[in-house]
């Protein structure tokens, strides 16, 4: 029997597959597959959209699963979630057995304007996991009856590994690929019902995966050709293996067992592979600085640069707070993020600090008023004023997956909130985070508009870098920063060859416009910057361009 699964992508509150992250979720599916004695292929929505070699492939599969669901949606670069519309024209065109797991197959799919989500029709799929999609399969395959339970972590740990070589192919791989990793699912304040919005408290008490279990899916990802991770699937990193989960709100964290994890890690993957986290409850960090100083500390030695600790504040209103049980008060996670910042602010081997706070902000909760905007305005205002960092911020109108919300009631106020925050806070904290003349290292150009090329570095929310000239896509390179948007920066790479850089390139030069671009190119060869500044006839000019030029 052969079974297809075709990667629509997943973008969860604790969990991301959409490139360039492969998500656990497929990968435990290819365990459990290959744990039954079953062979798979293994497709992404973007290739099958694209009409790849292996959707031919399709035509002799018995099932396929298709694991989707953008819970929390976003803009994407690296690829697009599936869609409702593609998902059930998929479904339509397959002749074999359908199954729908993921977010899509326990909730829909989401609208990132209303934050609801749509199913696809019933008949369309033979069935629609509202569990764990690989334990799904498994019981299916092995008894003839589909379930909606859960995996177990031993059936976590041995799917991992048996499934770790579906990395190899995903189009990323190996370089352009990162892997998401789960220290546990859940929320430590799942006994207080955890935040209104939130999946993670649904599924009880969290099981943390000992360290080596952890480590031993990396090791084996890492064999497979897979050298970047994020340990992003947890609610809160600082809470790894805490203390008093079950009986505190916010349980005590424990350092020791979170460098256990970290230097471990670090060691497996060696120096140049990239390693990175996701959530943070500010909560936690503010209640017991002298743990999270230690935890913040693990991860500045430990993780690559350019890391990000997303706090989920959700809303500086107190009367949201409390009517939606968030985790944290305006207070705690201001001291939160001076306690990142204080330990976190010194630049890394990639151009970017070490480790840098990110916030989420949610429309449409409980409670919610005009209030509530000006509220977080306020919050953010005072944190520009402190001079402190945040690598970026979040916006999105809240997803209906627990229960109902009125998402729409204050539209207006959101879309003020958005565009403010996008004019008056991004620009200048990204002038803060990578100012004028930061040198970004290996920066991969991934799309194209015009002659402009955009691309990123690998890791957790990843700056988007604009140079002003075509670059071939896959191309890594080290930029320079020269100026900067609302959520990008633009830049020219370097070392910057004067001698042979085309008059595109030459004309994204800072102070060169055409006619100096055409006049570089008719004095070439330079063979110093003495000869170079007689042509600029700029002295100012020349300056700057001599920390970045090569005469090679």
């Amino acid at each position: 029997m052969l079974i297809a699964i075709l990667d629509g992508y997943i973008d969860e509150p604790a969990c991301l597959g959409v490139p360039p992250y492969i998500s656990p979720h497929v990968r435990y599916l290819a365990g459990a597959i290959k744990s039954s004695g079953q062979d798979y292929i293994y497709i992404t929505i973007d290739e099958y959209r694209n009409g790849s070699a292996k959707c031919k492939k399709l035509e002799s599969c018995d099932i396929i699963i298709v694991v989707a669901g953008a819970v929390v949606p976003g803009k994407y670069l690296g690829g697009s979630p599936m869609s409702y519309r593609e998902a059930g024209q998929l479904a339509e065109q397959f002749k074999g057995i359908t199954i729908l797991g993921g977010g899509a197959g326990k909730y829909g799919f989401f609208s990132s304007k209303t934050g609801e989500p749509k199913r696809v029709g019933s008949g369309l799929y033979r069935h629609q996991c509202t569990g764990d999609i690989d334990a799904c399969f498994f019981d299916f395959i092995n008894g003839g009856e589909f379930t909606n339970r859960l995996r177990t972590l031993s059936e976590q740990n041995s799917w991992a590994i048996q499934g770790a070589e579906v990395v190899q192919a995903h189009p990323n791989f190996p370089d352009r690929l990162m892997a998401e990793i789960e220290s546990y699912r859940g929320c430590t304040r799942y006994g207080t019902g955890g935040c209104s919005f939130c999946i993670e408290p649904d599924f009880g008490e969290p099981q943390f995966r000992e360290q080596k279990d952890i480590i031993g899916e990396v090791e084996k990802l890492n064999s497979c050709g897979v050298h970047n991770f994020r340990v992003g699937g947890q609610s809160c990193i600082y809470s790894y293996k805490s203390k008093g989960v079950g009986a505190l709100h916010d349980p005590k964290p424990n350092p020791p067992e979170l460098k256990k994890l970290f230097s471990a890690l670090r060691s497996v993957i060696g120096p140049s592979g990239i390693l990175h986290v996701d959530n943070a409850n500010p909560a936690v960090i503010a209640q017991y600085p002298g743990e999270s100083e230690k935890i913040t500390k693990t991860l500045v030695e430990y993780c690559t640069s350019g890391n990000v600790v997303a706090f989920g504040m959700e809303s500086a209103d107190p009367a949201v707070i409390h009517a939606n049980n968030l985790n944290a008060a305006p207070e705690q996670v201001m001291a939160a993020v001076l306690l990142v910042n204080k330990f976190g602010k010194d630049r890394g081997e990639t151009g970017l600090p070490k480790l840098l706070p990110g916030l989420n902000f949610i429309s449409g909760l409980k409670g919610e008023s005009k209030r509530t905007y000006q509220l977080n305005r306020e919050f953010l205002d005072d944190l520009m004023s402190k001079g402190l960092m945040l690598r970026r911020i979040n916006i999105r109108q809240v997803a209906m997956t627990r229960r109902k919300f009125k998402a729409a009631k204050l539209r207006r106020e959101f879309m003020r909130f958005k565009k403010y925050v996008r004019e008056e806070i991004d620009r200048p904290m990204l002038e803060r985070v990578v100012p004028e003349g930061t040198i970004l290292h290996d920066v991969i150009v991934e799309a194209h508009e015009g002659n402009v090329s955009f691309g990123r570095q690998l890791g957790s929310y990843p700056i988007l870098v604009g140079v002003s000239y075509k670059i071939p896509s896959g191309t890594k390179l080290d930029v320079y920063i020269l100026s900067f948007g609302f959520r990008s920066i633009t830049g020219v790479e370097v070392p910057f060859r004067i001698n042979s850089a085309s008059l595109n390139q030459l004309k994204a030069l800072p102070g060169i416009g055409a006619k100096r671009a055409a006049r570089v190119v008719r004095a070439r060869p330079f063979g110093s910057a003495e000869e170079l500044q007689s042509v600029l006839e700029d002295k100012d000019i020349s300056e700057k361009l001599l920390k970045i030029i090569s005469f090679e």
